[in-house]
């Protein structure tokens, strides 16, 4: 039996940045017909429905033209899309399931690196090595019980208490990276079961017990309506003095305003990797403040989850041929809660 007919709508020169030797050997083990655009851009809608016709199963991602119903009329054999990407939201109307084309993603990838973004982060924030090194390249040498460090401790995470906010995937995939430093996991998400909570070892609080009872916060919740600037002034006015306080996931759920006049006080730490405007302008507030590490939205942009992430999808699409259960699929009832 011949593979399947497989559309690659991801431009060459970004799938061979997104693939290793070995994935692309798959993938071309298990088509039977592999179109590829070989431009140097996404396709358009247009340009897209001129290719799909015969397509089986599409492997798209960043730049991905909606798959709405003038694009799934052109592609009568699609059984399968995998996006080899994380926010899917705008990709996937509902018609797509509607049609009873199945669906999955990369976003635990994404989920890894971003997790572990976070860690090195929280760690940076409370032993204080960036600070010290900067201070090193001055001329400085602050050794411990000198005045500086007394005023500025290095701290360890070591049985702190530990606030995830939101149980998504960098959520879950963070839980496990914690686990040496033996943390008090709390968790805030809506949508997490205690039964759940307890299967993943957290106990699950609301909102504001997690804000101002945590040593440790980081936000991992989706960007969704109930979600738009959940963290405002009074639980961001909550959090405990020399707490570590981790944005990775979207400026989205976060007061930006109610923030900087926090941050102004200098009485926590904060590390911002995502900000309403992007880039962040020059003159920006965020860039003037004491305590506060600023990164240009690279949590979850290392070479080696890059290199995985059309992989992903293309192991996707060989549990798919081989019947077997997707380990990342999209359904409508998951989308609601997704990016």
């Amino acid at each position: 039996m011949s593979g399947p007919n497989v559309l690659v709508t991801v431009q060459r020169p970004l799938y061979e940045e997104l693939t290793t030797e070995a994935s692309r050997a798959k993938l071309h083990r298990l088509a039977g017909k592999l179109v590829f655009n070989e431009s140097g851009d996404p396709w358009s809608q247009s340009e897209v429905i001129d290719r799909i016709g015969a397509a089986d199963a599409v492997i798209n991602g960043w730049g991905s033209c909606t798959f709405d119903e003038k694009v799934l009329d052109a592609a009568p054999n699609l059984k399968i899309i995998c996006y080899s990407a994380g926010s899917i939201r705008n990709m996937a109307p509902p018609v797509v399931f509607e049609r009873g084309i199945r669906l999955t993603h990369a976003a635990q990838v994404i989920a890894e690196a971003v997790a572990e973004f976070t860690l090195a982060t929280v760690l940076a924030l409370l032993r204080r090595g960036p600070e010290y090194a900067a201070a090193m390249r001055k001329g400085g040498w602050t050794k411990y019980g000198g005045a500086a460090a007394r005023a500025r401790p290095s701290r360890e995470l070591y049985g702190k208490r530990y606030g995830i906010v939101g149980a998504s995937m960098v959520g879950r995939s963070l839980l496990p990276l914690l686990r040496p430093f033996h943390v008090e996991a709390l968790v805030y998400d809506p949508y997490l079961t205690e039964e759940a909570a307890d299967e993943l070892g957290v106990r699950k609080v609301d909102l504001p017990e997690l804000m101002s009872t945590s040593d440790v916060i980081s936000l991992h919740a989706p960007i969704l309506p109930e979600t738009r600037e959940m963290i405002d002034g009074p639980l961001l006015r909550s959090i405990k003095d020399d707490a570590v306080f981790v944005n990775n996931a979207r400026a989205w759920l976060v007061d930006s305003e109610a923030l900087i006049q926090e941050l102004k006080k200098e009485r926590f730490d904060a590390a911002l990797d995502v900000f309403d405007e992007e880039p962040l302008p020059d003159d920006s507030p965020f860039r003037g403040l004491e305590r506060t590490a600023l990164t240009p939205h690279l949590a979850g942009n290392s070479d080696e989850a890059r290199s995985r992430l059309i992989g992903s999808a293309v192991d996707e699409l060989e549990r798919f041929l081989l019947g077997k259960t997707l380990l990342y699929e999209v359904t409508r009832e998951r989308l609601a809660t997704m990016a």
